[in-house]
């Protein structure tokens, strides 16, 4: 059962994940932003419920990693610990290029059911499911009965969801207008030149672990 602690660790983390400029929340702000007010309630259920969905996919192994020895199961949150740091770094370092569109009607779906269906699927894809596999597992305990804790841990993230989903929605101008800045930013021609450099010395350091 969750203590107030772990509640507030949890919330905190879910509230950062939620937040973030990634595809799924950009397709929220794009939703409400071109196709109106209408698009709100099935873009942001869809979303929480393929959240939801994902990370009820990640809690599965999750299960199974409570019954490994301690250190068998620190060395899985640490593996956790820098898989949430690449992700953060993935979305920031390409937050709109890869996603953005113009504001002209260029949605794939119409209908509630088609925006509730696009949006649930774009929350329920590997990377979603490997990134609650990465969090979740910081929260458990070795040897104990986790089912109950990850029970309530659903609730709150369906919860945090939603909510941060409606804020998506709701000042979604402002989050599109950000996507677009960080994006132009990163066609600067020296910004790119700094990725291309970073890259070249993170494989570089990977080749030299390697070896």
């Amino acid at each position: 059962m969750m203590n107030a602690e772990l509640w507030i660790t949890f919330a905190a983390a879910c509230a950062i994940l939620f937040s973030l400029p990634s595809p799924l929340s950009h397709r929220v702000a794009s939703y409400r932003a071109i196709r109106g007010k209408k698009t709100i309630i099935p873009a942001i259920t869809g979303a929480s419920i393929g959240i939801v969905t994902a990370m009820t996919a990640a809690a599965v192994p999750t299960l199974g990693f409570a019954y490994l020895s301690a250190s068998l199961l620190e060395i899985v949150q640490w593996a956790g610990i820098g898989w949430l740091l690449l992700f953060m770094l993935w979305v920031f370092a390409s937050p709109a290029v890869r996603l953005a569109k113009a504001d002209n009607d260029n949605l794939p779906f119409k209908t509630a059911s088609g925006v509730f269906t696009d949006c649930y699927c774009l929350a329920l894809t590997p990377r979603f499911i490997a990134v609650f596999l990465a969090l979740l597992p910081q929260f458990v305990t070795a040897g104990a009965d986790n089912i109950t804790l990850l029970a309530e841990m659903q609730a709150l993230a369906l919860l945090m969801s939603l909510v941060l989903a409606l804020g998506h929605a709701v000042f979604a101008e402002k989050s599109l207008s950000l996507a677009r800045q960080m994006s132009n930013q990163k066609r600067k021609p020296y910004q790119r030149r700094s990725y291309f450099i970073s890259g070249r010395a993170v494989t570089a350091g990977y080749r030299r672990i390697a070896a």
